[in-house]
């Protein structure tokens, strides 16, 4: 029974990726073809499974076949709470940037209408002044000046005293349009407000429902289901952390203002005879042993402590350790392009800083998901992983 449930684990796997979760784990093509039978009885396996599925389906879809409908109702529920839970986390983000921007909004309507009030005051009385003292006064004021030196003084003067007039009726006038555009632009804002809050309430509701369901369902698994479920649902928790992780990276820039024009990247690993035993898109996993997305390019042939160097200049925006990815290097390059090594040794550089092309950063080494050394290498653009090659060109052999 615990075998056939691990094989049932690796099949949920598979198709919690064709939802679109994606998580890079690299091996060497001599490993992947050193598998054993039960392996190969995997692959078998796989086959019959892909005959069912389409694969550019985006709905999660489970083998009822091979596991209980009431463990295909909590995986379905599961993925639902998932979603609303990013959901949530999406509107939570929303709320916040909306009610900051509205405080914000209502500060400096306070202090433009004090400004605009204050100014319209002092336009009044000017007003008033000019015409009590009618159009001939500023003409007598010059006229009654003794001598050339008072006549060009007094034109000075009046010169001045009109100019200031006008800028005091242009600030009044800017001041008006400054909060008329600062309420319309609260009052959207407000709107919004409500019905993202309205959302979140509606939200809040159905995934509490769906918790619910989930419970009641888990509750009639069998204790061997019940830790293959936790299982799942770990792995499933892992893969967003790690995703999220990366999309933190990927927006990061540091203090630098760089951005990336194109050209060719260098090749990651500073050693001759490197090769590609894994490339990028859909393969078979080596270790859960089903087929899934593969983010970037496995470079093998590379001995533990081989020189792993930045494929372009840029900033270090990720250099730690990174769930499956294991000791895990991101290099943003600016203009929403970033490149990732993983399964490192030791890593040899540090967070926010700045590297030139070519620079050391790992050594390579087999950490994380991995079962013997290479490195595994993803360009990103915009948080999305595309082919490496159309940015690096692979070593001839």
């Amino acid at each position: 029974m615990k075998q056939k449930l691990i094989s049932i684990f690796c099949i949920l796997i598979f198709l919690f990726y064709s939802c679109g979760f994606v998580f890079a784990e690299n091996i060497t093509n001599e490993e992947q073809t050193n598998e054993e039978t039960g392996g190969q009885n995997l692959i078998d396996k796989q086959e019959e499974i892909t005959e069912q599925i389409d694969m550019a389906n985006t709905k999660l879809e489970y083998v009822q076949s091979e596991i209980s409908s009431t463990m295909l109702r909590v995986q379905e529920l599961e993925d639902r709470v998932l979603e609303y839970q990013t959901q949530m986390t999406d509107l939570s983000g929303k709320l916040d940037t909306l009610q900051s921007s509205i405080d914000n909004a209502k500060e400096l309507l306070e202090v433009v209408e004090a400004d605009y009030n204050q100014k319209e005051e002092i336009l009044k009385q000017r007003l008033i002044a000019m015409y009590e003292a009618g159009e001939t006064r500023y003409l007598d004021f010059l006229l009654s000046s003794t001598n050339i030196v008072d006549f060009i003084s007094g034109y000075y003067l009046i010169t001045e005293l009109i100019e200031y007039d006008n800028q005091l009726m242009e600030e009044v006038g800017n001041r008006k349009n400054d909060i008329e555009t600062t309420k319309e632009r609260l009052e959207k804002e407000e709107t919004q407000l409500k019905i993202i809050k309205a959302k979140k309430e509606q939200t809040t509701v159905i995934l509490q429902n769906t918790i619910s369901m989930q419970k009641n369902e888990i509750a009639k698994l069998n204790q061997e289901e019940k830790d293959l479920q936790q299982e799942i649902t770990n792995y499933k928790l892992e893969q967003i952390q790690i995703e999220m992780a990366i999309q933190q990276a990927t927006n990061s820039l540091g203090d630098l203002n760089i951005q990336y024009t194109g050209g060719e990247m260098l090749w990651p690993v500073a050693i001759s005879g490197t090769v590609i035993t894994s490339g990028f898109g859909v393969r078979q996993h080596p270790i859960q042993g089903v087929l899934k997305q593969h983010t970037g390019i496995d470079i093998g042939n590379t001995p533990y402590g081989s020189p792993a160097v930045a494929a372009e200049d840029g900033i270090v925006t990720y250099a730690g350790w990174l769930g499956g990815y294991g000791n895990c290097v991101m290099i943003n390059h600016g203009n929403g392009l970033v490149t990732l090594y993983g399964h490192g040794q030791k890593i040899l550089t540090e967070l926010h800083k700045e590297v030139k092309k070519g620079d050391l950063i790992m050594e390579v080494g087999a950490t994380g998901n991995a079962t013997g050394p290479h490195l595994h290498f993803e360009v990103r653009v915009n948080g999305k992983s595309v082919q490496p090659l159309n940015y690096v060109k692979a070593p001839s052999r």
